[in-house]
């Protein structure tokens, strides 16, 4: 059972470090606040999911303005295997892919443990059916035992939720922080990723991997990071953006349906110049393109950084974005082997 409820101030109070919430019977909900908390608390919510009870607390607070450092502007493709692959008009910065295979296993090893507690609740109700063959102490134990099925599958669900709730928060404050520091005022995010998922019906492994993956709470939790920083958010139709030559102009091979390039897994092989480039990452500077209505950007001059930007990004798996990931490491440095093998004519063995 899932439900919230709304407290008004006559049902708290807030005594030091604590704050408590008036339940029946005379009794209350301690709850331990931050050390050194002296903001007015004006509302709580109680919120109930699974066997966990979280509560919101709105407070009052001065908010100081914040303007962002420069005047840059990042493309932002969602996917799963590449969770966001991000790609900046700051000629100075590598564009970098953050690893969604961390998300995708723990979602599939939930979807594995659901459908066994699953398997064993429906084979319980089954038996259950059929009252007149069991005896009253037995039918009572099966009833107990569908009942700690059911309370535990209430709780798995529950901490899947609170586990991708919390890997989101983390990803969404490191990205944002690395693109406030790096001088960003606009990032443009495709939206199809999150629309294509209603009412889908793909086959069964990719529902469980991609389907039931709340990718839109990720981009809520980013707009909600920005705006404290000063940071626009703009949400783009990416149709084609994957599949067009970075060169083109969008909207004219829409029509056309001359794409100029084609893309073959995380490979896209562009028509134009004759190279092959990472495909999300021309996804991401299609969107940034396309959000920001401009046919080329600035360093499209330099085929060397654009090079770099569409072959060499830096792919960072969770535990280093969190923990290691400084925007000094996304600077460009140098141009080396890698680089070099981005200029190999098309149709040789790449590594991207």
């Amino acid at each position: 059972m899932n439900f919230t409820v709304e407290a008004n101030t006559n049902t708290f109070k807030q005594e030091k470090d604590y704050l408590l919430i008036k339940l029946r019977d005379r009794k209350y909900l301690k709850v331990k606040l931050p050390k050194y908390f002296s903001y007015r608390i004006s509302s709580v919510r109680l919120k109930f999911f699974g066997n966990d009870l979280y509560v919101d607390v709105v407070y009052e607070c001065e908010v100081k303005e914040v303007k962002p450092k420069g005047d840059y502007r990042a493309g932002v493709d969602v996917g799963l295997d590449e969770l966001l692959s991000v790609v900046s008009e700051n000629p100075n910065l590598k564009s970098f892919i953050v690893s969604g295979k961390e998300v995708k296993a723990f979602n599939q090893w939930y979807n594995k443990e659901k459908a066994k507690l699953q398997s064993q609740i429906d084979y319980l109700r089954n038996e259950l059916k059929n009252e007149d063959c069991y005896e009253k102490k037995d039918l009572k134990r099966l009833k107990r035992k569908l009942e700690e099925l059911e309370i535990k599958s209430k709780v798995l669900s529950a901490y899947r939720r609170r586990w991708i709730d919390t890997q989101f928060h983390r990803i969404a404050r490191k990205v944002v922080d690395l693109l406030y520091e790096t001088g960003h005022k606009t990032i443009y995010i495709g939206k199809n990723a999150l629309e294509s998922k209603n009412g889908i019906n793909l086959s069964k492994k990719v529902n469980q991997s991609f389907v039931f993956i709340p990718f839109r709470r990720l981009i809520e939790l980013i707009k909600y990071k920005t705006e404290e920083l000063g940071i626009e958010v703009v949400e783009v139709d990416e149709s084609y953006t994957s599949r067009t030559s970075p060169f083109v102009d969008i909207e004219v091979a829409q029509q056309t349906k001359d794409f100029k390039g084609e893309r073959r897994g995380n490979l896209f092989k562009d028509k134009v110049l004759n190279k092959v480039f990472h495909a999300d990452l021309v996804g991401a500077l299609n969107i940034l393109r396309k959000g920001a209505k401009l046919p080329r950007l600035a360093f499209y001059d330099n085929l060397k950084i654009l090079f770099i930007k569409l072959c060499n990004p830096i792919r960072i798996k969770l535990m280093d974005l969190f923990f290691k990931v400084i925007p000094e490491f996304l600077l460009i440095t140098g141009i080396g082997d890698s680089m070099r093998e981005c200029l190999t004519p098309a149709g040789l063995s790449l590594r991207v």
